[in-house]
């Protein structure tokens, strides 16, 4: 069973429930809000209620899908980001990633209308229909759209203040600055001030004798009060009018009415349904939206809330950014047509695609833009794929290379001895050439079998280059490294590497170059000595024949036990399948395109990197690029 914690913020209460699967409120908490306090005291009690709920229920971390919060205000649902929050007096708070680090698990943020629109249609009024409108009667007008199921915000999740489009232009003035807001004509507030106004010009009126509210006003009018009555009256017709706006625009399955006004019931919403369908657009032809109450009350935005983690997210493509590595022999290529955007100089490698603490890869799109990809990982595991998954950890590194002068000699060691040693993944790596001065090559592995004396040796006699395999590269070269494989990128190569996640490297020559503190920097001489074969590569990188497709071509380059590399080279449409085996990975070494998936698309070009979910299905290629894809 899976669980989720909502929360509920408002300007009185802190309201947090521990929410399952089939979106049954399990346990529920609050405390009062304290709404002057600085917002990273309110964000810790906010964590600390969460974890208890976690702790009160015998659940570990892991069994929590995330955190959902429903916040009053602008919330950037991509960011996490409270916008502005007229009722806590909030502005631009990182409400989303700071919950992930006082709980450890995943945050989703959205406007409190808005997840109370969804609590209502996962479980409450509205459960089943996938077409949705929540209109909230209270001190203002709030709303929240779910269409074909999903949350609709607009960009910046600005959007669906339904309160906030104009009923009457050049009306009553609005609390947003506008004049003639539906919020102006049918919100709690304007049909108490409606009220009083016309009590005050009919002192004979009932409504002069009791505290004036909504529910008093209704019983006014049941009570034969002409005054009441003819409030109510006109308050409805304006009502009337912004729902059948509502319904002509979107004609949801249900309108639901929630806040204060829609305790009222039945008899506000039977004069409603006749109004809508008298006067909505095909009316008496076409389906008529059903307008209803809601009926969880405070539940729903808590409940609401937490399907924000519970309900499975739509795969998407992730463009990434880049981790960068400013090593000794780096040089400037990748700023130039590959698109590096940093200060650093020299830059010797981008990490592409990684996971690894030492250079995490960051998301750039969708709800996740600005966490990293290890993030995303960790909230969905299913996304590496089941391949990837039974690695225990996310298996892949890829990485640009910039080789203005020599790397060192170095090997990596493989898994056995890196697990036994190291604690980590053993390294076994591909290199494809994608740039090549003239005169390029790498060292790979020894002209002839040696002895481990042999080789001792020539390490400390400064030969051992001379006892290793020089292989001249070009454009379109590849390279298998497997661990244990002695080598070395020459100077003049540009790579795109795949390898294993791991940031194992045994230096063992250096051409005595000095680090940044002036020092010689430190070889590894006894491992790479442990791990080394002393031998001349026999590695076949399993490359195969290119085959012609439609929208192009594609060739395996490395087919191995860790990965799998193919190079894609596509002019037009290119269709292809992500299946739930594995995660796909796209590099991008040359020209221009998209990614195309369910009517969506990522565009991408020289340089970029794009992580395709597993499970994901079909998407095409567009454009007239050349791609290198990697998968597990």
């Amino acid at each position: 069973m899976r669980y989720a914690i909502g929360i509920d913020l408002g300007g009185t209460n802190i309201a947090v429930g521990l929410v399952n699967e089939k979106y049954e409120l399990m346990r529920k908490a609050s405390q009062p809000t304290g709404a002057d306090r600085p917002w990273q005291e309110i964000v810790a009690d906010m964590a600390a209620l969460a974890l208890r709920l976690m702790t009160d229920s015998g659940l570990d971390a892991a069994d929590c899908a995330g955190i959902g919060v429903g916040s009053p205000g602008t919330c950037n649902a991509a960011t996490g980001e409270v916008v502005y929050s007229n009722n806590i007096r909030w502005a631009h708070v990182p409400l989303g990633s700071e919950i992930t680090r006082l709980t450890g698990r995943p945050c989703r943020v959205s406007n409190d209308a808005n997840c109370a629109a969804m609590g209502e249609t996962v479980a409450g009024a509205a459960k089943g229909c996938r077409n949705v409108v929540l209109m909230t009667l209270g001190t203002g007008v709030g709303g929240g759209l779910i269409v074909n199921g999903e949350l609709v915000e607009g960009m910046d999740s600005a959007g669906a203040e339904l309160g906030h489009t104009t009923l009457i232009a050049d009306g009553e003035p609005c609390t947003c600055g506008r004049r003639g807001c539906v919020e102006s004509y049918a919100s709690a507030t304007a049909l108490i001030r409606q009220a009083r106004a016309a009590a005050k010009a009919h002192p004979e009126s009932l409504l002069n004798r009791v505290e004036i509210d909504a529910k008093a006003v209704y019983d006014g009018m049941d009570q034969g009060d002409a005054v009441a009555a003819e409030v109510v009256r006109q308050y409805e017709a304006w009502l009337s009018e912004a729902i059948t706006n509502m319904v002509n625009l979107l004609r949801p399955e249900m309108l639901l009415l929630g806040g204060g006004v829609s305790g009222q019931g039945e008899r506000l919403t039977a004069p409603l349904n006749n109004y809508v369908r008298e006067h909505c657009f095909g009316g008496d032809l076409s389906y008529v939206t059903k307008i209803a109450t809601a009926s969880l009350g405070n539940l729903a935005g808590i409940i609401g809330a937490a399907a924000l983690c519970l309900r499975e997210q739509k795969r998407t493509p992730l463009l990434l950014s880049p981790a960068y590595k400013d090593y000794l022999w780096g040089g400037e290529k990748l700023k130039g047509a590959y698109g590096k955007q940093t200060a650093m100089t020299p830059l010797a490698e981008s990490w592409e695609v990684s996971c690894h603490p030492d250079g995490p890869s960051v998301v750039m799109n969708g709800p996740w833009a600005g966490r990293t990809l290890a993030d995303y990982l960790a909230a969905h595991p299913a996304d590496q794929g089941e391949r990837a998954l039974a690695y225990g950890e996310f298996p892949l590194l890829i990485k640009f290379i910039d080789a203005a002068k020599p790397l060192s000699v170095q090997v990596h060691p493989g898994d056995d001895y890196a697990r036994q040693y190291e604690n980590a993944q053993g390294k076994t790596e591909m290199w494809y050439v994608a740039e090549a001065e003239e005169g390029a090559g790498i060292y790979y592995g020894f002209k002839e079998a040696i002895t481990l004396q042999q080789m001792k040796e020539a390490i400390a006699a400064s030969t051992l280059t001379e006892a290793l395999n020089w292989a001249p590269a070009k454009k379109g070269d590849v390279f298998f490294i497997p661990a244990g494989t002695v080598h070395a990128i020459g100077a003049g190569l540009l790579i795109a590497e795949v390898q294993q996640s791991s940031n194992l490297t045994y230096r063992v020559y250096d051409y005595g170059r000095l680090g940044a503190d002036g020092k010689p920097r430190a070889l590894h001489i006894d491992k790479a000595l442990a791990v080394s074969k002393r031998e001349y590569p026999h590695a076949d990188s399993g490359a195969e024949d290119p085959v012609a497709i439609p929208g192009g071509e594609s060739q395996v380059l490395v087919r191995c036990e860790r990965f799998t590399v193919s190079r894609l080279r596509v002019k037009g449409a290119m269709a292809g399948m992500c299946g739930r085996e594995s995660f796909r990975a796209l590099l991008c070494l040359a020209g221009e395109g998209a990614v195309l998936w369910d009517g969506q698309a990522v565009a991408l070009r020289q340089g970029q990197s794009v992580f395709l979910p597993a499970g994901l299905g079909a998407y095409s290629l567009a454009g007239e690029m050349e791609l290198l894809t990697a998968e597990v």
